[in-house]
């Protein structure tokens, strides 16, 4: 089984503790990025981030965007088009193709 990280303001994802993500509560870009470092390192396979960290996203892409693993997705909190987009993406690229619709 995959092992699922959330990085965001501690409001925005301590949520999802109940469902067996890793939590990792952060203030500001530098610690979120150290957070999505240490989920990495930790083995999990997707890390979703809240939209206020949305630098975190492309820094993350550039770090590792020629891997399978980690999979660092926005986390849709009302963050509009562009987090379904990205997870859309991803999607395609995992299964080869668009799965969850328009």
């Amino acid at each position: 089984m995959a092992k699922v990280a959330v990085v965001g303001r501690e409001d925005n994802i301590l949520c999802f503790l109940a469902s067996g993500f890793r939590a990792f509560p952060v203030n500001g870009t530098d610690e979120a990025k150290e957070a999505v470092r240490r989920a990495k390192k930790e083995g999990c396979d997707v890390i979703f981030v809240s939209p206020e960290l949305d630098e975190v996203i492309g820094w993350a892409d550039e770090k590792y965007g020629e891997s399978v693993t980690p999979a660092v997705v926005p986390l849709p909190l009302g963050s509009g088009d562009k987090a379904k987009e990205r997870l859309t993406s991803f999607v395609e690229r995992a299964v080869g193709a668009n799965i969850l619709g328009d």
